[in-house]
């Protein structure tokens, strides 16, 4: 991932309804995709597959009687259900919609030029703006400070004689949470803090602690959360910096706005200190990340690119680094790219993680 990280960057120090995962592949270099992918150029001439020079006045040919076919399937796979046929027609048109500029830019990975994949995930019957409106419900942390309210806040110290190393992957010492679904809740920063300061337990503690984001979504509206309708890192820091968090055993996650639960006798950890990153710092970024364990970020998800990825290393020229939106864990990096756990089950990206 290269372009969508921006200055909404936060790391923590602590003491301390379901979709099928399973896709559809679709565009594998089998008979039936062969013919159910074919190029043509504006004139409706066929041209070969190997010969083909994939541009925008190319388009994607679709027979019926297989988009009929892979319709159900897809339904079938993701356990797709819907209000009416009124609301199944509209999701096949965004679905057969959204098929294409896979299908479209796939063919533009083939052709070296584009250095990612995507695919019909269980957001492939979503259009753009669903997608935006339901899922990408972060809020700006601005202002950043608030001595009142941000006393276990520090200042970031940055160690530039420290050497790190070339890369650095968490997953690779141990930090495998599981994956996690937001559903059609707008809990990111919810899940991006409790995944956080679960992180710097085990890395300082060798601790294991699944931490309760539905606790943060029901419970930290005075600090100026919004449940599933969104909120901050910032906000959801000062709610677990001030009443501590809850083992997700005990406060399990619902995908939507509740009752608080909270009981101050099963807190099982609770921030003691935390601090934000200089704004575009990838330097500070490293050297955090190395020498402080995964980190809260936010960044730019509103690319249909970013809806439907797949694999590889996510670089879209839309995503700007400006209109941050959603929010992720930012667990290792390479000389060429970030690597990020998101909160869309497994069917998403590189089972769950993105680079």
């Amino acid at each position: 991932m290269k372009r969508c990280l921006g200055p909404d960057l936060e790391e923590q120090y602590s003491n301390i309804k379901s979709f099928k995962t399973t896709s559809i592949p679709l565009f594998r270099n089998t008979a039936t995709s062969r013919d159910y992918v074919s190029p043509h150029n504006g004139h409706g001439v066929k041209t070969s597959r190997e010969n083909c020079k994939y541009r925008k006045d190319y388009i994607v040919r679709v027979p019926e009687k297989l988009l009929h076919v892979h319709w159900e399937e897809y339904k079938t796979k993701f356990n797709k259900k819907y209000q009416s046929r009124v609301h199944e027609r509209s999701a096949l048109s965004t679905w057969r919609s959204n098929m294409r500029r896979v299908a479209g830019h796939n063919q533009e990975y083939l052709a070296g030029r584009q250095t990612y994949t995507l695919h019909m995930n269980h957001f492939g019957d979503w259009s753009i703006f669903s997608y935006i409106k339901q899922l990408l419900k972060l809020i700006s942390t601005l202002p950043l400070f608030d001595p009142a309210r941000d006393h276990h806040r520090t200042t970031f110290r940055n160690h530039v004689n420290t050497t790190l190393p070339d890369t650095v992957d968490w997953r690779e010492k141990g930090f495998r949470p599981r994956l996690e679904e937001q559903f059609h809740c707008g809990a990111c920063y919810a899940f991006t803090i409790t995944h956080a300061v679960q992180a710097q337990l085990y890395r300082i503690h060798g601790d294991w602690r699944e931490l309760s984001p539905q606790q943060i979504v029901d419970c930290s509206s005075k600090d100026g959360n919004l449940g599933c309708d969104g909120g901050s890192l910032q906000a959801a820091l000062r709610y677990a910096a001030r009443d501590g968090l809850i083992r997700e055993t005990y406060y399990p996650y619902i995908g939507q706005r509740g009752v608080c639960h909270y009981n101050r006798e099963s807190v099982s950890a609770r921030v003691r200190r935390w601090s934000s990153l200089p704004p575009t710092d990838e330097a500070a970024m490293e050297r955090a990340l190395a020498t402080l364990g995964p980190l809260a970020v936010a960044v730019n998800a509103a690319p249909f690119t970013f809806q439907l990825y797949r694999s590889g290393i996510y670089d879209d020229p839309f995503c700007v680094p400006w209109h941050l939106n959603h929010a992720m864990l930012l667990v290792g990096y390479t000389p060429d790219y970030w690597i990020l756990l998101n909160w869309w089950g497994e069917q998403w990206g590189e089972n769950g993680y993105m680079r």
